[in-house]
This record gives C-alpha cells, structure tokens and sequence, in this order.
C-alpha cells in the first residue's frame, strides 16, 4: 500500500479510529483511577574509605571506593537489612513485604548510593528509607574494617509533598495512544481483508483497463433512471457526456462501433448505463441503436416505455424483420431501440448463433455505434459471447460494496477467455466523485438568459 491508500483508509474510518483512541483514552484514566497513590521517599548515603596523603592513595582509595558500593547495593535490599527495617518500624511481613519497595541505585561515577522506598504514606515512606538508610550502615560496620569504609548519611529522607505514581498525563496518554493504534491497525486489517470494491482505488488495483466514466451515488437514479428525467445539465448528465468522448476514443480502427455494457453481477447499474450512453450519443448526432440483449431480465423497454414484446428474439428466429422490430425514441427519433423480444427458452442459443453475428454486422452497416445491454458476465455466458462478437465491452462496476474484486476479477477472465476486447471500466455508485462542470453551473446563456427573463416577466 502507498501512502495515499493509508490516508485514504483513514479517511474513510477515521470515526472508528477515533472512537478506538476515546475508549483507550478511557482505560487509561480507569487504570489511573483503580491505582493507589504511591509515594517515594528518597535518603543517600556516602562511602569513604581512609586512604595516605600522596595522590596515588588516594586514587587507589577512591577506585576502592566506587568497587565497594556495588556490594553494598545488593546488601541494601538484602532480607537482612529488610528485616531490620521491619523490625524497627514495626512493619508487618517481614523483609518480604518490603521486597520491591526499597530500591538502591549509585549516580555514575560516584561513591553515593540512593535508596529509595515506596508507601501509600508519604511519611511511611520517608521513615522506610532513613531506617534501611540506618540498617545499611550497620550491615556494613559489622562485615567490613570501620578503620577502612566508613558510610554516612549525606541526606536525609523527607516525607513528599505528591505521589510519584500513577502518573495520569503519562497514562492518559498512553491509553490514548494505544487505542489509536489499535483503531488505525483494525481500520487497515479490515482494508486488506475486506474485498469488496468501495471506491475507485480498489477498482484500479482489479483491473488493468481505462476508467471511461465515473457517476456519483444517487439514490434518485432508482427512480429516475434516465439523464432526459433530469437536469440535461446536471452532473450526472455532464458524466454521459464525458462517457461519450471517451467511448470515442477507444474506436481506434475507426468506422462503426459495436459496444457491449455489461457487469459482473446483476444489481450494478449496466441497463441504465448502456441506456444513458446511448442518448447521449443520439444527442451528439450520432446514429445509435440501442440493443436489449438481456433475453433473461429485459428492462430497456420499460425504462423507455416502449413495447417490448417485439424485438431481438423475433428477429433472430425470423418471425420478424429488422427494420419493423426496431423503435424511434425520443425528440426526433434520434435514438433507434431494438428490445428483447418475447421471452425465449434458449436465450444462450440465440445470441451465440451464426445469425445474431450476422446481425451485428448488418447494424453496423446501418448505424454508426451499437450499444448493447447484455447480461452480467458471472451468472451467464452470453455477454463474452456478444463481447467477442462486438468492438469490445465496457464493464459498469458498482463501487457501493455489493461486488467483490474477484467477482471483478472473474468477469475479466471471462472476457478474455474467449478473446473479447475490454474497452474500459465504468464505475457506479461511487461515494465521492470529482466536481465537474455542474459545479460551476455552466449552462448555455441562452438558458440563462430565458431564466432571467421569464422571472422579471413574473415579477411584473
């Protein structure tokens, strides 16, 4: 993954994240909360060792020295010294309850030892550490030459004015940062491990082909699918349109084109799709037919509402002529319409025959772009029958979650099983899509200019 797919998964799940960092943020203070206050009291001692007056007795005493407190760091925290400790102040447990809570240390390069001791009492606390303080120097008076070591108290332990732990900024912090670890970590697993497609990135990663066009989630479209119910200028207009241009452009031989929208699985918008882009090729004067080659689930005809019961299923099995299957639909009939036909029961039969390829190539003679609504790829075989017949596929993917890469990934190979030709990806139900024209309400004047027109003749 690049860094735009980490900021990306951020972005999308940032909510989780952050809901992951609040709860951490709160086992932190409830950790911090159950903790009883702890307070360290702190005494130091310093070694000594006699030594001569030239300067390599002393050297040699202060080497002897620093040798000398390693031992009695061990010899502080001894059960020897720890039960003094607890039999002078009283302490229940012994020298076990006071394991882990009297700490000796040495600073670098000196001859002081710090001895530390820990108490929910602050003043508990600093009598710990005078005492084992006290019991040190006794230890050591009866194991070593007193004429040699001597140790003596340099500071004395005074009660502290706060605790010393818990620390709350530190744990508060630490909860916070391990819960927005732990978000961020869930948030990428449940990318990787997550195959749905749910954006244009996971489309790019599926497949090796162009993006022709990319249209906006709207739930509108459910009830009103074609762009001519609409705004002609809106943005999902203006996204046809630039289909359109693109469409073009993959006719790299020239002449006619035979286009076949398809997808992978039903439900992802293929109908609406090759019905928009069609009208909008009638719109930029090119003669178009409209094909409905989805013998199994036709829509095209009701979409349009035109009947249906004559169409692609008459003509392949000559109970028809062409010329009278085919419909005028819209303004001036610019947009030619072929439907399915009656139901069929061998609908596979028919569109891989002999005569439906004739009948490509007969309305490709005719008409300057063929569109054709065919089946999705996964369920059936039509449409890599038809792809391999036609100038090629356009593949309409929805980005909402329903389809899975390898859904995607299969359709793919279907195509290419049989040689037919990917001309590019259309991607639907996208969540976020790039502001177009429609942003910027560029509209023709002449329309403007009605606009204005018609309010002022309402105001007078």
């Amino acid at each position: 993954m690049e860094l735009k797919d980490y900021l990306r998964v951020m972005r999308q799940r940032w909510i989780s994240i952050v809901a992951a960092a609040l709860i951490g943020l709160a086992l932190g203070a409830g950790y911090t909360f159950l903790q009883t206050p702890q307070y360290e009291a702190k005494s130091q001692l310093f070694v000594s060792v006699k030594a001569g007056a030239s300067a390599t007795d002393l050297s040699q005493g202060n080497a002897f020295a620093e040798k000398r407190v390693t031992s009695y760091l061990s010899l502080a925290t001894s059960p020897r010294v720890l039960q003094a400790v607890a039999g002078e102040l009283n302490l229940s447990g012994g020298a076990q309850a006071l394991s882990g809570r009297v700490v000796a240390t040495t600073p670098a390069q000196t001859v002081l030892i710090d001895i530390r001791a820990t108490d929910p009492n602050g003043q508990q606390a600093a009598r710990i550490a005078n005492s084992a303080a006290k019991q040190l120097i006794t230890a050591v008076n009866e194991v070593e030459d007193v004429s040699i070591v001597r140790l003596s108290v340099f500071e004395q332990a005074t009660p502290p004015g706060s605790p010393s732990s818990p620390r709350v900024p530190l744990n508060l912090a630490l909860g916070g940062l391990f819960g927005l670890l732990v978000g961020a970590g869930s948030a990428l697993l449940r990318d990787v491990v997550d195959t749905r497609i749910r954006n244009q990135t996971d489309v790019e990663r599926t497949v090796e082909a162009g993006i022709l066009g990319t249209f906006a989630n709207d739930p509108g479209v459910d009830k009103e699918p074609l762009v001519t119910q609409r705004d002609r200028f809106s943005h999902r207009a203006e996204s046809f349109r630039q289909l359109r241009t693109h469409l073009h452009f993959t006719n790299i031989s020239g002449g006619a084109q035979t286009v076949v929208v398809s997808s992978a699985i039903p439900g992802e918008g293929k109908t609406s799709t090759a019905i928009n882009l069609a009208i909008m090729l009638a719109e930029g004067g090119t003669r178009v037919l409209l094909v409905d080659a989805d013998l199994r689930r036709p829509r095209v005809a009701r979409y349009l509402g035109i009947e249906g019961s004559v169409g692609l299923t008459g003509v392949l099995s000559h109970a028809v002529a062409p010329e009278d299957a085919i419909q005028e639909w819209g303004r001036g009939g610019g947009l030619h319409v072929l439907a399915s036909g009656r139901q069929a029961p061998n609908p596979s039969e028919l569109l891989g025959s002999p005569t439906m390829e004739k009948l490509i190539a007969r309305f490709q003679t005719d008409y300057e772009v063929v569109v054709i609504d065919a089946p999705p790829l996964l369920p059936v075989t039509d449409p890599a029958v038809l792809g391999a017949m036609a100038s090629g596929v356009v593949l309409v993917v929805s980005a909402d979650g329903r389809t899975k890469r390898a859904d995607v990934t299969q359709a793919v190979a279907n195509l290419q099983s049989v040689n037919a030709r990917l001309l590019g990806v259309v991607i639907n139900r996208v969540e976020k899509v790039a502001k177009g024209y429609s942003y910027y309400d560029y509209r023709p004047e002449f329309e403007e200019s009605g606009k204005r027109g018609r309010n002022k003749k309402n105001k007078a």
